[in-house]
């Protein structure tokens, strides 16, 4: 009985990773469609396509395209969230928490150019829809606020300039190319973060501490 029992559970664990295998197959179909098109103008008839399988199985592991995309918008999220995280442990002042965070997406669309059109489409649909998307930032712009490290008119308004310039550069850099340098937070992410750092009313000489610190994407074990 006991042997029964081991085989039936290593078939089971080999379907799980079966199912896993092939839901992940789908959803990265889905990313390189909806970075390149759009959600609106992506059909499943071209997920499945690009994924290389039937159509009947799409339909064994989501019900539509948009509850595709959900899961597309939530791996991608996940991915971001591991990399701020990692690129900020450690890291305990809220002023270069959102500054690091910042060059992050920026670099984001070097390393990841397919994930990062993604991830830009879905900060298009504004910010208010994704506060909870954005906790851990919302903490640092809390705790920054507390101390007096930031000085802003309210929180909101910190988080949508947050947003906005992160969202506007990536755009920037993924239409218009980037170099090298943008994943040591060099170039165009050290002057967006300048002008970010500004915006929030970090003090002059604290901006330039924050900006001399080294940063670099390479280490990341999330992007490895």
């Amino acid at each position: 009985m006991a042997g029964k029992t081991m085989q039936v559970e290593k078939l089971t664990e080999a379907g799980q990773r079966r199912r896993e295998r092939m839901r992940r197959l789908l959803i990265e179909a889905a990313m390189r469609l909806f970075a390149r098109q759009g959600v609106d103008a992506t059909t499943i008839d071209e997920i499945v396509d690009v994924a290389g399988v039937a159509k009947g199985t799409f339909y064994n592991y989501f019900t539509d395209r948009a509850e595709i995309a959900r899961a597309v918008a939530s791996s991608v999220r996940h991915e971001m969230n591991a990399a701020v995280a990692e690129i900020n442990e450690g890291i305990g002042d809220p002023a270069e928490r959102v500054s690091r965070g910042v060059k992050l997406y920026l670099a984001f669309a070097v390393r990841n150019p397919v994930h990062a059109r993604i991830l830009a489409r879905i900060y298009e649909g504004g910010a208010e829809a994704l506060k909870d998307a954005n906790q851990h930032l919302l903490e640092d712009l809390a705790d920054g606020i507390a101390r007096g490290v930031l000085r802003v008119p309210s929180i909101e308004a910190a988080l949508h300039l947050v947003l906005g310039v992160a969202t506007t550069g990536m755009r920037h850099l993924l239409d218009t190319g980037a170099t090298r340098d943008v994943l040591t937070g060099g170039g165009y992410a050290q002057e967006l973060a300048t002008v970010l750092l500004q915006g929030l009313g970090v003090r002059p000489a604290h901006i330039s501490r924050i900006l001399a610190r080294p940063f670099d994407v390479d280490h990341l074990a999330v992007w490895k």
